[in-house]
């Protein structure tokens, strides 16, 4: 499930993650908050909040895969996670930071308005 947070304001935006993702997660949750982001902003902040995630269905993972050019306007990432998926989060998203280019931070989840401040800088 991928749900907004509301926290969300102008170019910065954050979703909570939670559970398995499916396609319907990414076109109803996903896509068109960050399309909506990108058509008033020509670079936007987001924030992952990782709760309970236990990964993709192929469908999902697709559908990560093909979104991911979205982030080339993406400047700054938080992700928000627990133990049990830091080091691979962490992993997966240097490598994708290094290719797209984005300043990506993670935060455990006790640190989460530290996430949403650093988003929020100049």
């Amino acid at each position: 499930m991928i749900t907004k947070l509301p926290e969300s304001s102008g170019n910065v935006i954050g979703f909570v993650i939670k559970g398995k993702l499916v396609d319907e997660d990414y076109r109803l949750g996903f896509i068109p908050v960050v399309e909506e982001t990108m058509r008033t902003s020509p670079k936007f902040r987001v924030l992952f909040q990782m709760q309970e995630f236990t990964g993709w269905t192929a469908h999902g993972a697709w559908d990560d895969f093909i979104n991911w050019p979205k982030f080339r306007s993406c400047e700054r990432m938080a992700i928000v996670v627990d133990d049990g998926w830091h080091e691979f989060l962490t992993w997966l998203m240097k490598v994708s930071g290094k290719i797209m280019h984005i300043d990506i931070k993670f935060f455990p989840t006790a640190k989460t308005a530290d996430a949403w401040t650093w988003l929020k800088e100049p």
